[in-house]
């Protein structure tokens, strides 16, 4: 499984797993569930309340005022799913719910969150990646009839979900179209850890704090070390758990007299100590 190494704001380098094609096509094909599921519902609402069927869309001599608004309106009624990536991922930090059921996320190739900027490139390329076959459906529909319409939808979005599938594979950070211009990637989140780690621990009332330089670290350093921290320690990558003590004593000038895990859990502890305090 390939790998992408992070390297923190502390200089310390993190292997993280990216997700493979086939995480990747799972959440997919979840997502296409997610999204023919809500357009069935609404399709079903829509026509019951309206009385219309679908067959208003291949006979033009029924088109009038009242059906062109009714079409614009259903087609308004359309766009959570057209926009379907792009609202989830910004709304569930990199996940849609196809993601979020396989463990799944989009990060920087940096490793930190992406943006809305990264998650609207990437919705943009999806039509070229994945989605030309389905959202030009709607406007084959019109033109060729439903059933010819299929047909043709169904041949592009082979041929685009094939070039997406060609470019994870093969390129270094299984990045699709979308992911090289926007500059992410998708990596798989590990058992119950991800990538934002909460820093709050239980801290007993009895415990006695060891090293007070604690504080010279900030909320975002401490979110980083234990994040690192967590992901070296459950791989027993002792270099990377090493450089940390290394970086932590450096930048809190002590001079520790325990092992590498012993000093870094401490450090934790000692920070939820201090920063629960004031």
């Amino acid at each position: 499984m390939q790998a992408i190494k992070i390297k923190t704001p502390l200089n310390v380098n993190v292997d993280i797993q990216h997700a493979g094609v086939g995480l990747r096509l799972a959440a997919f094909l979840l997502d296409i569930v997610f999204i023919w599921v809500y357009i069935w519902a609404m399709s079903s609402t829509f026509y019951r309340i309206f009385g219309v069927d679908a067959g208003v869309f291949e006979d033009s001599g029924l088109y009038n005022d009242s059906n062109v608004f009714l079409d614009i309106l259903f087609t308004i009624l359309l766009f959570p799913a057209l926009f379907y990536s792009l609202w989830t991922e910004t709304l569930f930090n990199g996940q849609t719910l196809g993601k979020l059921i396989c463990k799944i996320k989009v990060v920087k190739l940096n490793g930190y969150r992406a943006g809305f900027t990264e998650y609207f490139t990437r919705w943009a390329f999806r039509l070229i990646d994945f989605w030309t076959g389905s959202f030009m459906l709607l406007f084959f529909i019109p033109i060729f009839g439903e059933e010819t319409a299929v047909i043709l939808a169904g041949m592009l979005l082979m041929m685009s979900g094939l070039v997406a599938f060609i470019l994870i594979i093969r390129t270094r950070n299984s990045q699709r179209l979308g992911d090289i211009v926007a500059g992410t990637t998708v990596l798989k989140l590990r058992e119950k850890h991800s990538i934002d780690i909460t820093i709050l621990e239980d801290i007993k009332e009895t415990y006695v704090p060891r090293y007070s330089q604690v504080m010279r670290l900030t909320d975002n350093d401490a979110r980083i070390i234990k994040d690192t921290f967590v992901i070296a320690r459950k791989n027993r990558d002792y270099t990377t758990l090493k450089r940390l003590r290394n970086k932590l004593e450096n930048v809190m000038d002590v001079k520790a007299d325990q092992s590498d895990v012993e000093f870094i859990d401490t450090v934790m502890k000692d920070f939820n100590y201090y920063t629960q305090k004031l």
